[in-house]
């Protein structure tokens, strides 16, 4: 019998009722990971099973007390807090796969999973979308769904349908690629993003967005926290470009481009 690439692991039994997936890993300035951390802390979210596989890169983790682990993918339950309410499970983790064939086993698993083991219909991918425009206000939130019938669960929502192009890559497109292949509902709910490696302000707009749709009230100081530190970095930055080229016309460091965007 050959040996299974991914495997996933039950740390806890639970009764769990109409659950409804989030998935957040790391990815494009780290927006799903963000928001699925922010939500399984808050909400104090219990571990439920844990995926490993051979596609995951090769390393370990160290831990504080000296220890390691293998990288991983984790699933936690939040109950609801109403009755009858939708159950929650966050999965989160360190990686994604590594290889296109990785990503499609370990995908495939993640939605056969919830489907066949959780009895779960609807799942929600969190990930970073990128314009390429300067980002002026709140970042804006995208969105790509299973169906149209999905989309219009959302009339009414800051999520904006139809305006993404291109493509979505890794987990947060495959799975809901999988969920419809598999009969279930999906939605890829995308934060606007600029290259920065932790973008907690993108983060933000889609928590408030889930939030919403998911009827949770939801403490952002966390995420604050981070913004303010992102922004004093970035400004930071600026102003050590700004010393470092001469003011010539056009150059940063002038009065026309006292502002690299690209930085941005």
């Amino acid at each position: 019998m050959e040996e299974e690439h991914t495997v996933i692991e039950w740390e806890k039994e639970a009764k769990l009722n109409n659950p409804i997936l989030v998935v957040g890993l790391p990815g494009i300035g780290n927006v799903g990971k963000l928001v699925a951390e922010h939500l399984k802390n808050e909400f104090e979210g219990e571990k439920l099973a844990t995926l490993y596989s051979n596609h995951f890169p090769h390393k370990v983790i160290m831990l504080k007390n000296g220890g390691i682990r293998l990288a991983s993918n984790r699933f936690y339950f939040i109950k609801s807090r109403k009755k009858g309410g939708n159950d929650i499970v966050v999965l989160t983790g360190d990686d994604q796969a590594v290889t296109p064939e990785g990503q499609y086993e370990v995908n495939d698993k993640i939605v056969s999973f919830f489907k066949d083991k959780l009895k779960g219909k609807f799942i929600y991918t969190i990930g970073g979308y990128t314009t390429g425009e300067a980002i002026t206000g709140t970042p804006r939130v995208f969105g790509n769904a299973t169906s149209k019938q999905v989309i219009g669960t959302f009339k009414g929502s800051t999520v904006i349908f139809g305006q993404s192009k291109g493509m979505i890559w890794g987990s947060a497109g495959l799975i809901i690629a999988f969920a419809k292949h598999k009969k279930l509902d999906g939605v890829c709910l995308m934060g606007e993003t600029n290259f920065v490696d932790l973008d907690a302000a993108a983060a933000k707009s889609v928590l408030i967005a889930l939030a919403d749709r998911l009827g949770l009230t939801i403490d952002t100081k966390n995420l604050d926290k981070i913004i303010e530190k992102t922004a004093q970095t970035i400004k930071e930055i600026e102003q050590q470009m700004t010393a470092s080229f001469p003011a010539q016309q056009g150059a940063p460091g002038s009065p026309q481009e006292q502002h690299p965007t690209y930085i941005r």
